[in-house]
């Protein structure tokens, strides 16, 4: 068993991988025009149960140089814009008092092409908000009983490295490989959503062998194409690294007041094609639906083959999607089993930190999942 491992030792990963190619892709995709595949397609054994952690969502900031045209998380400069350290402390000692295991530090990308955000750095003592968050995450690791888990956007490989000692896991959504979207309302004034630069981030913490999350966005202007090219990026990358820890199959929602509000959402029907795609493509890769955008439609996502609802949390809603409150989990059908923000797999001293490692092992049983049970 994984917890049986010594300091020193690696766990040895494979990723098993099915070839699929385009014709039968878009084969799968367009059976959600005409009914529900359901688990048809899937090459992977139904498991027993969903997974899912419990989180905390901190957001030190809602400043991004990005600005796309779906978006709701991302807010113009303030006179404050940062969250403080004691405000950080006072959610961690909320989700603590929850039993929550995962603390979720995100924040637009690069807010300091921003001046107010870089006077306010300094006035802390940082000239970047990553130093911040480092600083942020040790706290977390050495004084709270949560692991932290990160999102940040693009990253160096420096950044990556310094991160990787007080992170659990990381991630950034790939969102899609299209770079026809870099020219339409989605992404035309995000300059960190070039596939090349979110590819390459990726690579990056795969070489750095960091427990990574990453995913698609469906439903802003993606053809079926697109979707397929796109989890080809992905599967590529995990073919030669084997760092990613699962796949976020995420669902737009359309916003009041952007500008993209009046898109239609994907159907639930072509969004199981899409998790059956995404099955066949990653036999054994994890793959994540989000419960609150996806209420009545999980038990079909898991079928089609989800096994893994993310972060849920007592504590925050979900800041890019307000609107959708979270699930009541103790309610559901599903038989759900909670997990680190780091899956059981990647539980070694070849993945995390010797700091980080100790304190995952203290916190999971012989498999890797959280030791108590408790409800919400």
């Amino acid at each position: 068993m994984r917890n049986c491992l010594q300091k020193g030792q690696v766990f040895n990963t494979t990723v098993n991988m099915v070839p699929i190619d385009e014709e039968t892709a878009l084969t799968i995709l367009k059976n959600s025009e005409k009914e529900f595949v359901k688990g048809s397609f899937s090459s992977r054994k139904q498991l027993s149960y969903v997974t899912y952690s419990r989180n905390v969502f901190i957001p030190l900031t809602h400043v991004c140089r990005n600005a796309c045209g779906y978006c709701i998380f991302r807010k113009d400069v303030q006179q404050k814009n940062i969250l403080t350290e004691k405000e950080v402390i006072s959610l961690l000692e909320r989700a603590e008092s929850l039993q929550c295991t995962e603390a979720l530090f995100t924040f637009g990308e690069k807010p300091e092409v921003y001046p107010q955000i870089r006077k306010e750095l300094a006035q802390m003592g940082y000239t970047t908000i990553i130093e911040y968050l480092r600083d942020l995450c040790e706290y977390t690791v050495e004084e709270t009983s949560l692991l932290p888990h990160s999102n940040c956007g693009i990253l160096t490989r420096e950044e990556l490295s310094c991160l990787k000692l007080v992170n659990a896991s990381m991630g950034l959504m790939l969102e899609t490989s299209s770079d026809r979207l870099m020219e339409t309302e989605a992404h035309r004034h995000s300059p960190g959503k070039h596939p090349e630069l979110r590819l390459k981030t990726i690579k990056k913490a795969g070489e750095l062998k960091i427990p990574f999350t990453t995913g698609i966005l469906v439903g802003i202007g993606e053809n079926d194409l697109e979707i397929y090219q796109s989890l080809g990026e992905i599967k590529k990358i995990q073919e030669k690294y084997n760092h990613i820890q699962e796949i976020i199959i995420q669902n737009f929602q359309p916003k009041p007041e952007t500008v993209m509000q009046n898109y239609s959402p994907v159907p639930i029907t072509k969004l199981v094609n899409i998790v059956v795609l995404a099955r066949r493509m990653f036999p054994d890769t994890p793959l994540q639906v989000p419960p609150n955008l996806n209420r009545e439609s999980l038990d079909a996502l898991v079928q089609a083959g989800a096994d893994d609802l993310g972060g849920i949390s007592p504590v925050t809603p979900d800041f890019v999607n307000p609107e959708h409150r979270w699930p009541d989990i103790s309610r559901t059908s599903l038989n759900l089993r909670e997990r680190l923000p780091v899956y059981p797999k990647f539980i070694s001293t070849e993945y995390l930190s010797p700091r980080v490692y100790e304190k995952a092992v203290s916190m999971t049983d012989e498999e890797g999942y959280v030791k108590w049970s408790h409800e919400y």
